[in-house]
């Protein structure tokens, strides 16, 4: 799968061929690598997985944690990875251990978290772009859209929208962020959202009724999706009364139905 810059979009390109086609997506948020409760062992699980189902990664902010730099009002020392405490150069550090991590995965596109944009408020230094430039990834924004498009040898194009947000607000204990899926709905026009911020995992399907172009009135799923952290539960949260995060990403399994060519999709938490 190809991605590219189209206007305002992200493209992902692909064809299908055969019956038996599909192709898997991993939409991930929140890895807070560079964090002491990181879960690096299954974000490793996860990335080998994506490799050998040739699916592309997607990262959706907060790829860092990087809290440990000098006058930050969140540090704490005890979140801070041991290896990174005696070095000079933080960020530096950080960015190549991460560069070092993710160069032998496919990680197709990153977009910035709320922690990478306080970096570069305080700092002014871009740790995704120097982490897309280093592995040859496409680095997005807090928000956009991407395309997936499928082509096919005789039937055509076919695409679904994915509309991402990193996420806002806070913790949100009681609804988990749910409450935003008819506010996106209305306010974006998409087959899929995406948004983390919040380390809660769900998946809400909303049924939406068109009519098509011979005037016939039809219906179509619409996937909201939260994504989960590899963040663990770190001191802060636990005072904090927080619950336990949800550990993981999602995948996304596209398939086209091999009598009427219709595009469709499988969420699957990951």
């Amino acid at each position: 799968m190809e991605i590219y810059k189209k206007g305002d979009i992200f493209e992902c390109q692909s064809s299908y061929v055969g019956d038996e086609w599909e192709q898997w997506v991993l939409l991930t948020s929140d890895i807070h690598f560079d964090s002491r409760v990181c879960d690096r062992s299954l974000l490793k699980k996860h990335f080998t997985q994506a490799k050998e189902k040739n699916a592309p990664i997607f990262v959706f902010g907060d790829f860092f944690d990087v809290m440990g730099t000098k006058r930050d009002p969140r540090s704490h020392m005890s979140e801070i990875r041991p290896e990174y405490l005696t070095k000079k150069s933080y960020l530096d550090t950080v960015v190549g251990d991460a560069i070092k991590f993710s160069k032998d995965y496919p990680i197709e596109f990153i977009g910035e978290g709320n922690h990478e944009r306080n970096i570069t408020q305080r700092h002014e230094t871009d740790v995704i772009e120097r982490l897309c430039d280093g592995i040859g990834s496409k680095q997005g924004g807090y928000s956009g859209y991407i395309r997936f498009s499928f082509y096919g040898t005789a039937n055509g194009k076919r695409h679904m929208d994915m509309y991402y947000n990193h996420g806002t607000g806070g913790n949100s204990p009681v609804t988990k962020g749910t409450i935003q899926t008819n506010r996106r709905g209305v306010a974006f026009d998409a087959d899929i959202f995406v948004s983390g911020h919040n380390h809660n995992r769900w998946n809400m399907e909303l049924m939406r009724q068109y009519p098509d172009k011979n005037g016939n009135v039809k219906s179509k799923q619409q996937h909201h999706i939260n994504l989960g952290t590899y963040k663990g539960h770190d001191d802060w949260e636990r005072d904090q009364g927080f619950p336990s995060p949800n550990l993981g990403g999602v995948w996304l399994r596209f398939t086209v139905d091999r009598k009427n060519h219709d595009l469709s999709v499988q969420v699957i938490n990951a």
